[in-house]
């Protein structure tokens, strides 16, 4: 599935090559697929390159399945339907009337899943996956919740409260990580096996792609960029250390710079204030425009600086700039002019010149890899008993 989706034309004999079995075991499975309404035949692509008896190619039928993605930010909760393309069905936001409270978000999630299922006449047997992404800290196995402190969730088994939900149709990651695996797989840093990714928003937050692999790290904290120390005996961070690099260059940062706040944000309900504040501060277009320009500018050139160590001992091929911060032009525009001229000479990709996945339609992909174009996937779900005899004659 995973090749067709990938190769749309290919055929029968090509997959066989690839995939290393006969023809006859490839026509089988072809067959099962074909019957389930997932696969549909198309024109090979090998017709516009041979002569000879026409090949019949294969590519993966839209209506075949749907996956759901899920994304929770403490400022934004919303809710993708997608079909086994990865192709956008509809995006509807979610508005949880106390985002504080997980059951009560869930439910209001689950209320919004079913209404979006129905209208588009989803049924649960054609839903593959679900992709859900938060702004927290999981486990290794990412299955419990360990923290979310700007949503203010505590800790709990976030991956069987979903399952209990949706089924065991479910995959849960980091925000953040979500993008990075999703670019790297699906967007414009498909095939890149080396990337970091640095999300920019009120804090900032990062993900490392090495070998093909994400680096989780000892306790699964691995690319937490927002907490390494920047200046010593510094600012007040939210964590509640001193002089980590969200207070010299996330949009905390430049909040602070231009006297808009003097405390950091410590709890959900602060969070959200100040990242109101901040949005409006980027998208301003008042006398103060040069100010917040000009403390943009001072931020990114300071993630620039603090983080090129880290960038040398990681050597990426490419560096990912996205966030709502890092879309800001002056901002990421200094981060990229300041590392370049300190001698970093790998790629770096801006959000604000490049479309980067939404957190949103990452969820979708990450259903996508995990669930569907994997081992993981249950075919089983759709097969009715008369599809079964069928294939087994």
């Amino acid at each position: 599935m995973g090749l067709i989706q990938e190769l749309p034309g290919i055929d029968r004999t090509e997959l066989a090559l690839s995939v290393g079995v006969s023809n006859a075991a490839i026509t089988n499975i072809v067959n099962e697929l074909l019957i389930a309404g997932i696969v549909t035949e198309t024109n090979s692509q090998q017709n516009l390159k041979h002569r000879g008896r026409r090949r019949v190619g294969l590519q993966i039928e839209n209506k075949g399945g749907f996956v759901l993605g899920i994304n929770v930010l403490a400022s934004y909760v919303s809710i993708v339907l997608a079909d086994i393309n990865g192709n956008l069905i509809e995006e509807k936001e979610v508005k949880p009337k106390k985002i504080k409270d997980p059951a009560d978000t869930f439910t209001d999630i689950k209320t919004a899943a079913d209404i979006l299922l129905t209208e588009h006449r989803v049924p649960l047997s054609r839903l593959f996956g679900v992709g859900f992404s938060v702004a927290g800290y999981l486990d290794k196995k990412r299955e419990t919740l360990e923290r979310a402190p700007y949503i203010g969730w505590p800790s709990f088994d976030l991956k069987n409260k979903l399952q209990n939900m949706f089924g065991k149709i479910v995959t849960v990651e980091n925000v953040t990580r979500c993008v990075a695996l999703a670019e790297s797989k699906f967007g414009a840093l498909k095939g890149i096996k080396d990337l970091v990714l640095i999300r920019s928003a009120l804090g900032l937050g990062g993900a490392i792609i090495t070998g093909g692999q994400l680096l989780n790290g000892n306790q699964n904290f691995a690319g937490d960029l927002g907490h390494i120390l920047a200046v010593p005996e510094g600012k007040i961070c939210s964590c509640g250390n001193c002089g980590c690099l969200n207070t010299v260059a996330s949009g905390w940062a430049i909040m602070n710079k231009l006297g808009t706040t003097d405390k950091s944000y410590e709890t959900a309900n602060q969070f959200l204030t100040q990242n109101i504040q901040l949005r409006n501060l980027l998208n301003s277009e008042s006398s103060d425009k040069a100010d917040v320009n000009a403390a943009a500018v001072e931020a990114g050139e300071a993630l620039a600086k603090h983080l090129f160590t880290t960038l040398q001992i990681l050597n990426p091929k490419v560096v990912c700039l996205t966030g709502p911060l890092g879309r800001h032009k002056k901002y990421s525009e200094a981060f990229r002019n300041t590392i370049i001229s300190m001698g970093f000479d790998q790629k770096i990709i801006l959000a604000s010149e490049q479309d980067i996945i939404t957190p949103a339609m990452a969820s979708v992909y990450l259903a996508l890899s995990e669930l569907v174009y994997s081992p993981s996937f249950n075919f089983e779900q759709i097969l009715s008993s008369n599809q079964k005899k069928v294939i087994s004659k």
